[in-house]
């Protein structure tokens, strides 16, 4: 009995912070468990407003800046290492001090978590500034609202990824694939739409840094690179964009995409590419679905030039064709045979005029050039040779064939046509 007392006071003073560290340890687990739960449903979350960001995130729209705030100080507190590890770390503090420490976790946990509770709910992206959203200028389109719609559902569905629009020269592809091009940026499926004009002297250099300047990147292809290190920086550039919708217009060749650094279509990237090219080898070889450009049909044909040579030809009884003029006009159309660019060069060359002697005058040297032209493309260098005769200015004639020396899409100064 007499050893009862001090067991007694011993037990006071052992008992209460025994009891005390049982309750804080208590609290520490629960608060530990809370938090690993809280950590996982911001991980949750983080992942929906990425997914839901992805989706509204197209040509010539970036994320709003508070959001890419958000998405950066989620991104941080998860990569924080395990709570269990921090504990380990902490076994000189007491538990009391655990316990407030992972409050003042939960707490910064429970901050974040609730501030990405408005992007659920509310659009993610704004207009970029820096993207220039530029609609291609181009004239109205003749004859091929089917052809232009038949084109963009093979763009907006899953089968085609990589599309060969082909025709002959002057037959309209670059006019039809501008208002295609006009039309996607208003859909906005794509993340980028990208046209590039190749033209007859293929180059793997020069196409790879018209497809970087689209981007706003062509700094990073240093020119002391070669074209292999060009390809492997371009995907990467490319890989970022995804999914976009690459036009490349006048193909004159087949080429390898990996050599230039083009990514591979398929319905994973989501990507298309879309090349026009008047030999239809060069579509097949580069394993596209084909979509022939037809010449215009005699209706079609008519319609487009009157529409383009005035009222002057119209008659003043009724609106339809001056009785006088008819005939030869209809020769002339015929002569275009439904060639859009034959087309409106004529008209445009006869826009004004109304005397018949002179309406036979251009009937005859259209004739005449179509006798003295031959070849795959003598359709459209019958109308560049007759648009040519018809400069009536011998001035004018020299300056077309000294531009004429000049490369394909070389840009020629005013100044130095002066010059020479």
């Amino acid at each position: 009995m007499e050893l009862m007392g001090p067991i007694i006071e011993i037990v006071k003073c052992v008992g209460c912070p025994i009891v005390r560290y049982l309750k804080h340890q208590i609290k520490f687990n629960d608060y530990l468990e809370k938090f690993k739960v809280s950590k996982d449903d911001l991980r949750s979350r983080k992942h929906d407003i990425e997914s839901k960001l992805n989706t509204e995130l197209r040509y010539g729209k970036v994320a709003k800046q508070e959001l890419q705030r958000w998405l950066n100080d989620a991104e941080n507190f998860i990569a924080r290492p395990e709570v269990e590890d921090e504990v380990n770390g902490w076994g000189c503090l007491s538990c009391h001090c655990r316990v407030k420490i992972l409050e003042e976790r939960i707490r910064e946990l429970k901050e974040i978590y609730e501030r990405g509770e408005r992007y659920t709910n509310e659009c993610l992206v704004i207009d970029d500034p820096s993207a220039l959203v530029v609609e291609l200028t181009t004239s109205e389109l003749q004859g091929s609202e089917a052809l232009k719609a038949n084109i963009l559902a093979c763009l907006k569905g899953e089968e085609v990824t990589m599309l060969g629009v082909w025709g002959m020269g002057g037959v309209g592809k670059t006019t039809i694939m501008k208002h295609v091009h006009n039309e996607l940026l208003k859909e906005g499926k794509f993340k980028k739409i990208i046209w590039v004009t190749v033209s007859q002297n293929f180059d793997i250099r020069k196409l790879q840094e018209q497809i970087a300047c689209s981007l706003n990147l062509k700094e990073k292809l240093e020119e002391h690179q070669n074209e292999t290190i060009h390809a492997g920086v371009l995907s990467k550039m490319l890989e970022e964009q995804k999914p976009y919708s690459l036009i490349l217009d006048d193909v004159w060749s087949s080429f390898k995409l990996e050599d230039v650094g083009i990514l591979k279509p398929n319905v994973t990237n989501g990507c298309k590419l879309v090349l026009t090219t008047r030999l239809q080898d060069v579509a097949c070889s580069m394993d596209c679905r084909i979509i022939q450009v037809k010449n215009l049909s005699n209706e079609e044909a008519l319609k487009l030039f009157l529409n383009e040579v005035g009222d002057i030809v119209l008659s003043d009884h009724g609106g339809g064709i001056k009785k006088d003029l008819e005939s030869t006009l209809n020769e002339i159309v015929d002569e275009c045979d439904g060639l859009p660019l034959a087309l409106i060069t004529v008209a445009g060359s006869l826009k004004g005029i109304s005397e018949l002697r002179l309406w036979s005058v251009a009937l005859k040297q259209l004739r005449d050039c179509k006798r003295n032209v031959a070849g795959t493309d003598a359709d459209a260098f019958k109308i560049l040779k007759f648009s040519y005769n018809r400069l009536n200015n011998q001035q004018i004639q020299y300056c077309f064939l000294y531009c004429a020396l000049y490369p394909e899409d070389y840009k020629i100064l005013k100044e130095k046509i002066i010059e020479n």
